[in-house]
């Protein structure tokens, strides 16, 4: 009897020591696992850091040439005065929460119109100030992005009345004359010339606007216009970085280029 008993203990620690290494191989095998997945992740990440810089290189540089082509729109538009309206798309991300690009072209957009509102107390600078900041006041007042009420403003010059209607705006043929006749822009109204029916309805715009006045710089720190802010100022960073990446990729490209026009230029 007690000899089988002494077998039966014997058999319970081999079992216990098989068990014993048995955990310690699973754990060894665990840790290996647990190592290879830690590499993989730190692979992942590191692809992942990869692309979103590489991305985020292609937008700086992509922002960069949307903006030297829309100085360059300004340029054209403009002439002597350009260097004054790209001064002002420099502080429009904080003044009508642009940013440099979106202004200039928000000058180019309205570029026809202010011209013909030029007067000799006001040049082209001044008014394409004036109506930008008003154009600012007017989305912050009634809660629509910038290039919305532009566009608006934009329709309402050019003569049609249903986009500022609906603001309680009246930009109509009867109130332009009325407009017109009592300031001195035209004393004929049924002769006026399209420069002064211009003139009228911006008259018009912003006369029935000017409560509105100081709106976009009173609630700059609001949400709405905050976000507005951010958001040009953002483009406006992400272009500077371009402008910085630039000459880096035409670097690149100056060495890449030749190497695979020869590549090409191979017999097949």
């Amino acid at each position: 009897m007690p000899a089988k008993k002494a077998s039966i203990s014997i058999n319970l620690l081999a079992d216990a020591t098989k068990a014993k290494a048995g955990f310690a191989e699973a754990e060894k095998a665990a840790g290996g696992l647990d190592k290879q997945f830690g590499n993989i992740a730190k692979t992942a990440v590191n692809a992942f850091a990869t692309r979103e810089i590489i991305n985020f290189g292609k937008g700086a540089v992509n922002a960069a040439s949307d903006l030297a082509e829309s100085a360059n729109a300004v340029s054209v538009s403009f002439g002597d005065a350009a260097d004054r309206i790209l001064k002002l798309g420099e502080n429009a991300s904080t003044a009508v929460g642009l940013s440099a690009k979106d202004f200039n072209g928000f000058a180019v957009q309205f570029a026809g119109f202010t011209k013909q509102l030029t007067t000799d107390e006001q040049d082209i600078v001044d008014v394409t100030d004036e109506l930008t900041v008003r154009i600012a006041d007017f989305a912050s007042v009634m809660n629509l992005d910038v290039p919305n009420a532009a566009t608006k403003f934009q329709s309402a010059l050019a003569g049609s009345t249903e986009p500022m209607r609906a603001f309680g705006i009246d930009v109509s043929a009867a109130a332009v004359q009325t407009y017109a006749l009592e300031n001195g822009i035209t004393d004929n109204a049924k002769a006026m010339t399209e420069a002064e029916k211009v003139q009228a309805r911006y008259g018009l715009i912003m006369e029935q606007t000017a409560q509105m006045s100081g709106d976009f710089a009173n609630t700059s720190d609001g949400l709405a216009n905050s976000q507005r802010i951010l958001a040009a100022e953002l483009e406006n960073a992400k272009a500077t970085i371009g402008e910085a990446l630039i000459p880096a990729l035409e670097g690149i490209m100056g060495v890449v280029g030749p190497v695979l026009e020869a590549f090409t230029a191979l017999p097949k």
